[in-house]
């Protein structure tokens, strides 16, 4: 069996460390300034809305699902209250009142009257922040208007 030989992976070697060291030039003389870097900044927990105070379209996240009647308060009082230490009060909301949201989550859970824990938000984007920032579950994100009497 043959042995590659040192030199080959040396070369090797080398042709990656200058690749790499090529990638990371930034192609000024030492007389320029030296570069600035913009600080990232951490996203910012986006602001819930009031679904009963809107006729837009609002999306809701949920957090957690269960049938209607069985037990409800227990089971979703660890999601309750986990969204308040996030600082976002919230109580159990009937997805009947999102147009869509009941039949979305029926399908999802096999459910045939759900009551869930969720928030809602004015846009998909606020939404999926949210999604994205929540270290819990997440059962689904729902678009829709509220159904349940008048928007005020």
């Amino acid at each position: 069996m043959r042995q590659p030989r040192r030199s080959t992976a040396a070369a090797l070697t080398l042709s990656a460390a200058l690749l790499l060291s090529t990638a990371a030039c930034t192609g000024g003389d030492d007389g320029d300034a030296a570069p600035t870097t913009d600080a990232v900044t951490a996203p910012t927990w986006p602001t819930a809305i009031d679904p009963t105070a809107t006729t837009e379209q609002f999306w809701v996240v949920w957090t957690e699902v269960v049938e209607t009647g069985t037990g409800d308060t227990t089971t979703l009082q660890p999601s309750i209250d986990s969204l308040a230490a996030l600082g976002y009060p919230t109580l159990p909301l009937d997805p009947a009142c999102q147009s869509g949201a009941e039949e979305q989550l029926a399908g999802l859970t096999g459910y045939g009257d759900p009551l869930g824990v969720g928030v809602a938000f004015g846009s998909a984007q606020d939404a999926g922040m949210f999604d994205t920032l929540y270290e819990g579950a997440t059962v689904s994100i729902t678009p829709g208007t509220y159904t349940c009497g008048t928007a005020s």
